[in-house]
């Protein structure tokens, strides 16, 4: 286990990194410690508001926000359960086992890994000032976990290449194009089942990568070519391709409908997974919403993603799956699960809703027009009733009023000035 802690002036700023993967189903909340109720029953807003109010009762502490990643190792298989147990665990014997904080597990990289944000303000205001402490005695912390846990020590291993191990979004021209495709492909594709280009982009555009073979009419296409390219945040293609022949990896198209095969072969069990997991998002919904059935699938680590024909109409939907790594089309999981069939609980609002959402074309899988780019916004992911805002929670979590955030200088009763009296004649 390695363990990595950096502080911060804003919790916002930290929960939002954390809460922008769980809105893609990159990562989920899987824990709020000394929260007035699991995280599942707050919203973004609920849980970052207890961190802002904890902080804003010290003005004076300019980075009283932590941002402490936990990572494993990836031969350890550790469950929801063992991670909220080693978080909690962490967070006593570093000295912060009753300040609040949120612990999220991210699912994008091939090893376990969690972020957990918290603030170092005490409830009556007052600072922690132990800071450079707690990162000295977090390597005995680990040492510990580690041998109660029975997780591979971080000690005495090997440095590897990193890139085989996780992948993250690439940013044109923060990385070399080819360098950073290389990186991605070498965790998407090994690792990850999918059955179709269209699968592959699906999972691929996540990381703001496209495999593309061009035209019909082009030279690439007719001789069986295949190249990559970057897209932007956006979803526009920037860049040079990059021929997938002059990768190391040399992920060509031969290769990748070898890939094709053998993974069509192997998700029966994912298809059984994301049945149920459908299943029990449109039961569980009172009120049967299309950003609901998005976000209690992002909480489980789905991915959704939107296939349109070239008039702008959508004909596919596409599941990924970051925890059994796993791409699958909506029509291979069956005739009932086509997307007029899971769009038609929610009615004309639904469908409406899932046009104006961010995918692919189903021939050369790049974003259309305007919905290029427009991922879900975060607040919809989860829709909470106006009868929920306004209940205990709620009010419980509202903003206080600036009186009873003064500053210390302020709430300190000011000392009287003694007479200074002369005694010279």
């Amino acid at each position: 286990m390695v363990a990595v802690i950096r502080s911060s002036r804003s919790a916002k700023r930290c929960c939002e990194y954390n809460e922008k993967k769980a809105g893609q189903g990159a990562a989920s909340c899987i824990m709020a410690g000394n929260y007035p109720a699991d995280p599942w029953e707050l919203s973004r807003r609920e849980r970052m508001l207890v961190l802002q109010r904890r902080m804003a009762l010290n003005a004076r502490s300019k980075r009283s926000a932590l941002h402490i990643v936990l990572s494993f190792h990836p031969d350890d298989k550790l469950s929801t359960k063992q991670l909220s147990k080693i978080s909690e665990r962490y967070m006593d014997q570093i000295g912060l086992g009753q300040q609040p904080y949120l612990v999220y597990q991210h699912l994008d990289t091939l090893h376990p890994h969690l972020h957990i944000v918290t603030v170092t303000i005490k409830a009556d205001g007052a600072g922690m000032q132990a800071f450079p402490t707690r990162i000295a005695i977090s390597k005995n912390v680990r040492a510990s976990i580690e041998n109660d846990f029975k997780l591979t020590p971080a000690a005495g291993q090997v440095a590897t290449r990193q890139h085989h191990k996780s992948a993250q979004r690439l940013q044109y021209g923060k990385v070399h194009t080819a360098q950073g495709i290389s990186a991605v492909l070498s965790v998407v594709l090994p690792h990850f089942k999918y059955s179709s280009f269209l699968e592959l982009n699906a999972v691929l555009r996540h990381y703001n990568v496209v495999a593309k073979r061009g035209g019909p009419d082009s030279q690439t296409y007719q001789n069986q070519g295949l190249y990559y390219q970057m897209l932007s945040e956006k979803g526009k293609t920037m860049g040079v391709p990059v021929k997938a022949s002059s990768l190391p990896s040399r992920p060509t198209l031969s290769y990748l409908q070898k890939r094709f095969e053998q993974n069509r072969a192997l998700s029966a069990t994912t298809q059984q997974r994301l049945k149920t997991l459908i299943g029990l998002a449109l039961i569980g919904q009172d009120q049967p919403s299309f950003w609901g059935l998005q976000g209690r699938l992002a909480s489980e680590g789905v991915q959704t993603v939107f296939g349109y024909d070239q008039s702008g109409q959508l004909r596919q939907i596409i599941f990924v799956d970051f925890t059994s790594r796993s791409v699958i089309s909506a029509s291979r999981l069956g005739e009932r699960y086509n997307p007029s069939k899971i769009l038609q609980p929610f009615g004309p609002a639904g469908y409406a809703a899932a046009q104006q959402q961010g995918g692919q074309t189903l021939d050369s899988e790049l974003p259309v027009g305007k919905r290029s780019g427009q991922n879900m916004p975060v607040e919809k992911s989860a829709p909470y009733s106006k009868t929920e805002q306004e209940g205990f929670l709620s009010l419980l979590l509202q903003p206080a009023s600036p009186e009873g955030l003064l500053p210390y200088e302020l709430r300190k009763p000011a000392k009287k000035k003694r007479r200074q009296i002369s005694l010279h004649l």
